[in-house]
């Protein structure tokens, strides 16, 4: 396989553009060979071309070139999280890709290409042929990655060459993104085992998980709205409530608790002895305050935020599931929406401000029966259920942010251990 000069960088990370060759590579393997310029190499034929989404400097997207359906399935996006222009943006180009000028329009918007080639005369197998064997049908993939992080790993939609999705799929293709991976699909069983979907939210089913080459699949059927609402400014609280009561719940001290020994555990793993002194006197602290405050606990989702799900009519569906848990305080998903949606939206500053007052875990919409939906079981203290979910958060992010990988979090990091001082402090 010829190699493509990378863009130096000034840090270790990759930049968007070589995870995303990288990822090309692992999916059509040598003898294949994938690049983004030059000409292609003696005696070689292409087999795929690939736009990339929105530009060559910075590719999140990897898609089919000549496939108009594909492209029109492939703009519309569904995640709540989505605002009303763009949602309008996305509904205006997946009408234009799909007609007779969608060639042309994806040439003009996104001009830059990949091109993945292979000797004349030799067969690859490609992951296209191995999801094709798995889904029963000829199969396209699109291919997307993220910015640089420590949890970062390719996710691709296979699509049928008329535009039906068939298949979302999550690759592992390094240590860390591979145990992410299998948790998810742990965690999908475990959601699963509990019986079919509720009444108000959805997980997707697994339709395969498995090695393929040095890669981890899981393969994820698709979830997308039959009635999707432009905009839903609610929070989903009821959904949430449904979720942390479906493997059931206990009741006991916060002291006695799995999160709390996960907490306990956090400083240890750390590396930076700032940083560990730091979360060990927090953990202190509020051990000391609510370790014996009683708690009601079961299942979250770990990531509950409105670009993770889809309104269907009243019905949630929800994905993303690789940091699902039990054992944590009901809450928890409600404290981590509201956090995560005023941080995108408005910012650290405001973020701290609605902590400092209590809002991440108060203020839900009322059930029938007087009982916040989707917040803090009756009974059990707000006040608590906040400070040790942002306790849980910066352990999550401290230990995430260790690798180089994770240089990204490593402010979001410090952010979150300054605010929790201030909340423990006072």
């Amino acid at each position: 396989m010829s190699e493509l000069p990378w863009p130096a960088t000034e840090d270790r990370h990759q930049t968007t553009l070589e995870a995303l060759l990288e990822t090309i590579r692992l999916l059509w393997p040598a003898p294949a060979c994938s690049r983004a310029e030059g000409p292609l190499p003696q005696d070689h034929r292409v087999v795929r071309e690939y736009a990339l989404l929105p530009d060559r400097r910075q590719p999140r997207l990897a898609l089919p070139v000549g496939t108009p359906r594909v492209a029109a399935e492939l703009f519309r996006k569904y995640s709540q999280g989505l605002s009303r222009r763009e949602r309008y943006s996305r509904a205006a180009m997946a009408r234009l890709a799909g007609t007779r000028l969608g060639n042309s329009a994806v040439a003009r918007f996104a001009p830059d290409r990949l091109t993945v080639s292979v000797p004349a005369g030799r067969p690859v197998e490609s992951i296209e042929d191995h999801l094709s064997q798995l889904l029963g049908s000829d199969v396209l993939v699109t291919v997307g990655v993220g910015p640089p992080r420590a949890n970062r790993k390719p996710i691709l939609r296979a699509l049928t060459p008329d535009g039906r999705t068939l298949a979302f799929v999550k690759v592992g293709s390094s240590p860390v993104t591979t145990e992410l991976v299998r948790g998810e699909a742990e965690a999908l069983g475990l959601y699963w085992s509990a019986g079919p979907a509720g009444q108000l939210v959805r997980a997707p089913r697994v339709l395969h998980h498995g090695r393929w080459r040095s890669l981890e699949l899981l393969v994820l059927e698709p979830m997308l709205p039959g009635h999707t609402r432009w905009s839903r400014p609610d929070v989903p609280t009821a959904a949430m409530a449904e979720l942390g009561g479906r493997l059931g719940t206990t009741r006991r001290p916060l002291d006695r608790s799995l999160v709390w020994e996960g907490a306990r555990a956090g400083p240890p793993a750390l590396t930076d002895p700032d940083q560990a002194a730091a979360l060990a006197r927090i953990v202190a602290t509020v051990e000391r305050r609510f370790g014996s405050t009683p708690l009601t606990f079961g299942a979250w989702h770990g990531d509950w935020t409105p670009w993770n799900m889809a309104w269907d009519d009243d019905q949630v569906l929800l994905w993303d599931f690789e940091r699902f848990a039990v054992g944590v305080p009901l809450g928890f998903d409600l404290a981590h929406y509201r956090l995560q949606s005023m941080l995108r939206s408005y910012g650290e500053a405001a973020a701290a401000e609605r902590a400092r007052a209590g809002l991440l875990t108060g203020g839900a919409a009322r059930g029938s029966a007087g009982e916040a939906a989707g917040d803090c079981a009756p009974g059990d203290d707000p006040e608590a259920v906040q400070v040790v979910y942002l306790v849980e958060l910066a352990r999550r992010y401290a230990v995430a942010s260790q690798p180089v990988e994770g240089t990204p979090l490593r402010a979001r990091t410090a952010w979150l251990i300054a605010l929790l001082r201030g909340l423990v402090d006072r």
